[in-house]
């Protein structure tokens, strides 16, 4: 009978335990992400879960409806840059850099400069009805996401148990592996294709999306295709787009924002429409 009792004991014991872990694990899966501009330059934790449905599946639009004009070609062509796909399978090279102009009312925010003034409309239409907008992250350099990323690397390798300290264990590589499903891949953020933009509804050192003022957001929402702008990361599109930042928006121009924020879809269901080939 005690043995029985002491069973049941290290039964819920481990139990306990797995719970714990799950629930470390889940909370642990964060992005650390240093703001250009931030008053005291420290660093801005991001909760993320990471851990979306398997069974999510990209969302028919309806028969009939008519998509924008728009071809493959006509996509991946330079002056056309708004419609580029950037991630984990389509990279950025180190070399590329866009034009960009600081954003007006920021401290050292960039924008690529002939999307500029749609955000800059955006902004102001915001602050018109009585809002405080606040971008806090726009263009991003390849150096500076790289730096974030081997930082977050680094940081989960010195966890490990043993702690890995030397970039050259094959263990690393596990490292990185994690870290790629926190912090952007240099190359892979689309702050670095300077048509970005963090905004929130006020400066913040932690973005919790449920805690910011979701009136805000609706209203956001509700005008930002008319400027050429889509909510990219939903979050109830995280297993297709990979990221959960409702508070990251995106200019891809009028047309395809305004299509896109209408039929509830994210720009990877936009973009595979025109590119039978695209994997999610």
């Amino acid at each position: 009978m005690n043995f029985r009792k002491l069973g049941l004991v290290f039964l819920t014991i481990a139990l306990c335990v797995g719970i714990v872990i799950l629930m470390q694990v889940r909370t642990e899966r964060t992005e650390e992400i240093i703001m250009p501009g931030a008053k005291d330059g420290k660093t801005t934790v991001v909760k993320r879960d990471t851990l979306p449905d398997p069974n999510v599946t990209p969302e028919p639009v309806d028969d009939g409806v008519v998509w924008p004009d728009l071809t493959l070609n006509e996509m991946l062509e330079a002056e056309n840059r708004q419609y580029a796909i950037v991630n984990d399978k389509n990279l950025l090279s180190a070399a590329f850099q866009p034009e960009c102009d600081k954003i007006t009312g920021t401290r050292a925010q960039l924008f690529e400069k002939s999307a500029l003034p749609y955000l800059e409309a955006m902004l102001q239409d915001l602050r018109d009805h009585g809002f405080t907008p606040y971008v806090a992250s726009g263009y991003r350099t390849y150096s500076f996401q790289e730096i974030l990323f081997n930082g977050k690397a680094s940081q989960i390798a010195a966890g490990m148990d043993p702690p890995v300290t030397d970039y050259l264990d094959p263990r690393y590589q596990e490292a990185v592996a994690v870290a790629r499903t926190i912090t952007a891949y240099p190359g892979s953020s689309e702050h670095q294709l300077g048509l970005g933009v963090d905004i929130l509804d006020r400066e913040r050192s932690w973005l919790d999306y449920n805690t910011m003022n979701q009136d805000f957001f609706a209203y956001l929402d509700s005008i930002c295709a008319s400027y050429g702008f889509i909510k990219r990361y939903p979050s109830n599109k995280l297993p297709l787009t990979g990221w959960d930042e409702p508070y990251h928006y995106r200019y891809v121009g009028e047309e395809a924002a305004t299509f896109i924020m209408e039929h509830g879809i994210c720009y990877e269901e936009f973009y595979a429409h025109y590119d039978p080939e695209f994997s999610f």
